[in-house]
């Protein structure tokens, strides 16, 4: 009988403990709500005053934070690709810059050492007759010249194919490759792309990637007016000045003017790439 009053108490301390502990954590996420409406409204007072608005649909993203990554250049993908775009190399020129540009009977390629790259060959098929049929030759092309993307996303527009991937799953903004059908089988592709996988070193530190103060930097630096659709954090490929490809942490801001990137870690504008 003692024990099964014991029992009772027992149950009841800890039915307690547990509707206290539910009521904590509530309170914190009203609170956490609270906060980021506050924090939200502020943000968008001060990118009045800039002359921005914020589009009714737009959400601040959560803060996070992000390492910078590295890449090493693989010269052997890039020399495989250009191999699988050419057929056969009959020529290949390694410039003092590091730029390597490969020749052949059906086009040529030519690798920068920023991932830049620019090429031009015959594709074995007909010239595709529509986006519909761009798509499905250049996702056939991409995997046979070995340029695999994570999570890779293809498009299509006035016979030119874009495709986009994540690294380290996130988007990296300006890694994109463009491949443009025009003449007779022919195909020319252009953009910046990376091979391998990124690493960080042990003693590196993550970059805080705040979202309001990307947004402010952006007002106070950039000339543009109008309304801001949606922002998003990633990566940005640079090089360094020992040549090595740095996956910088950096934010996307989207505008119905356009698209900009803000450094995660310096917190200013990155200037447009020609």
């Amino acid at each position: 009988m003692q024990w099964g009053k014991v029992k009772n108490i027992l149950i009841a301390i800890l039915l307690a403990v547990n509707l206290f502990l539910l009521g904590n954590f509530g309170m914190k996420m009203w609170q956490n709500r609270q906060d980021a409406q506050r924090l939200a409204a502020d943000v968008e007072q001060l990118l009045s005053g800039y002359g921005l608005t914020l589009d009714d649909a737009f959400r601040l993203p959560r803060d996070s934070e992000l390492p910078t990554l590295s890449l090493d250049r693989s010269r052997a993908d890039e020399e495989n690709t250009a191999l699988a775009m050419l057929g056969a190399v009959t020529e290949r020129i390694e410039q003092e810059d590091g730029t390597v540009r490969f020749a052949g009977a059906d086009g040529t390629v030519e690798w920068q050492v920023d991932g830049t790259v620019q090429a031009d060959c015959d594709t074995g098929a007909e010239t595709p007759d529509g986006d519909a049929a761009a798509l499905r030759l250049a996702r056939r092309l991409f995997a046979a010249w070995g340029l695999q993307a994570e999570d890779a996303v293809l498009t299509a527009a006035d016979g030119t194919v874009t495709m986009t991937g994540t690294v380290a799953g996130l988007p990296v903004h300006n890694r994109a490759l463009s491949l443009r059908f025009y003449g007779t089988g022919r195909a020319a592709l252009t953009g910046r792309w990376s091979f391998g996988t990124p690493y960080t070193t042990v003693r590196a530190s993550g970059t805080p990637c705040i979202a309001a103060d990307a947004l402010l930097d952006f007002a106070t630096r950039s000339e543009q007016k109008g309304c801001v659709l949606n922002m998003t954090v990633g990566y940005r490929m640079q090089t360094d000045s020992s040549r090595r490809t740095q996956l910088t942490p950096t934010w996307k801001i989207t505008t119905d003017q356009g698209e900009y990137l803000v450094d995660c870690a310096k917190k200013t504008l990155i200037e447009q790439e020609e």
